[in-house]
């Protein structure tokens, strides 16, 4: 069975419900899980998860280490580094754990040190400029005349 989600690529360039959770609560983005805590977590899926949702092939430890770098880097989903496993799955994943209030546990057992990061979203990036040599010149205004085309370079 493919849990790829239908609507994974039609909604590319919208910003997740995570991000949009983290900057509705103001809760940060905790730090990576050391092994004690993710010990604690894989506890905390197994009271409040199914069984066949750890028979996926995604790892979840590389996936939520995946979500966790997604939130603090602002990065889309499809430029997810492979090493965390396929975007379309942990994505699937964080959804699911969001809609479950599994989300909220983990985070707040891995921010107990009060170590975290705001969210960072893809679209709060400084806006595109592009610069050409024209803009180093000052534009001739109206007052100015006639602009003569053979001066333009």
């Amino acid at each position: 069975m493919d849990l790829v989600d239908p609507e994974f690529r039609y909604r590319e360039g919208t910003k997740c419900l995570t991000i949009r959770w983290h900057e509705r609560t103001g809760t940060p983005v905790p730090p990576d899980p050391t092994d004690s805590q993710w010990a604690r977590i894989e506890d905390l899926l197994r009271s409040r998860c199914r069984p066949h949702h750890f028979r996926s092939p995604l790892d979840l430890r590389a996936a939520l280490t995946g979500m966790l770098h997604r939130l603090r880097t602002g990065i889309l989903w499809r430029d997810l580094p492979d090493r965390f496993g396929a975007p379309e799955r942990v994505r699937f994943r964080q959804r699911t754990w969001l809609a479950d209030g599994v989300w909220l546990e983990i985070v707040k057992l891995l921010n107990e040190e009060e170590m975290g990061t705001p969210v960072l979203s893809h679209a709060e990036g400084p806006e595109p400029a592009i610069r050409t040599a024209l803009d180093t010149e000052p534009r001739p205004s109206r007052q100015d005349g006639p602009v003569n085309p053979a001066k333009i370079s």
